[in-house]
């Protein structure tokens, strides 16, 4: 069974959002929170959840300081801001800090519902791909941000492999596919390549192989 959980203190647009998710399959949970300590409350309760689509601008989030908060308290867990900013500037800053992913509400329902899919199936949405190319370079947060980067000289050739895949937007169904193992296979080598370089997501992951190759070029 999908889980999901939708974060928005605006319930006609929590509303657009179930019916988006409840398209993709009939399964589907959907749980409802309408602000950042809401959201805390019920994950800190419920590890099952396998996404959440998070207003960027409801009660408690300050900015990306709400997102940065989720993300320590379940790193494992694919957080999808959904917001009716959709600027390069905010975009990137959200990646950085590790969303996997970036729906603006302006998008159309089948768009949405095409975006939590790609998610779900490991991928990473952005309204426009050039916008990854921007959060190749992030404000830098705690520790340097060329960290991640220097560290993929250690990874196995597989493990970079299934890297240089996920660089190239590849869901984790073709990467089963490319590499010939199963999808446990390819969800192990996946954990482990954000383990080797620090990362909280395979999207700071992709941008660290995009700056290492920029600084190659």
């Amino acid at each position: 069974m999908l889980k999901v959980l939708i974060a928005d203190d605006h319930p006609l647009f929590r509303e657009a959002l179930q019916g988006a998710v409840m398209g993709l399959r009939a399964d589907a949970l959907v749980v409802e929170a309408a602000s950042l300590d809401g959201v805390i409350e019920l994950i800190r309760d419920d590890d099952e959840f396998d996404l959440a689509l998070l207003d960027l601008r409801m009660p408690g989030m300050d900015g990306l300081e709400g997102l940065m908060a989720l993300r320590r308290e379940r790193p494992e867990l694919p957080v999808v801001i959904v917001s009716a900013l959709a600027d390069e500037d905010t975009v990137a800053r959200c990646l950085a800090c590790g969303a996997a992913g970036y729906i603006p509400k302006s998008l159309g329902r089948e768009r949405i519902r095409a975006a939590v899919e790609q998610v779900l199936e490991g991928g990473v949405f952005v309204p426009d791909p050039g916008l990854l190319d921007a959060a190749a370079h992030p404000v830098p947060k705690g520790r340097g941000q060329d960290e991640p980067f220097t560290r993929i000289g250690t990874l196995t050739p597989q493990q970079r492999r299934v890297l240089d895949l996920m660089g190239e937007g590849r869901l984790n169904k073709e990467i089963c596919h490319l590499l010939g193992v199963s999808e446990t296979t390819v969800k192990a080598h996946v954990s482990a390549v954000l383990h080797k370089l620090g990362v909280a997501s395979r999207t700071q992951a992709v941008l660290a192989l995009r700056r290492m190759k920029e600084l190659q070029d």
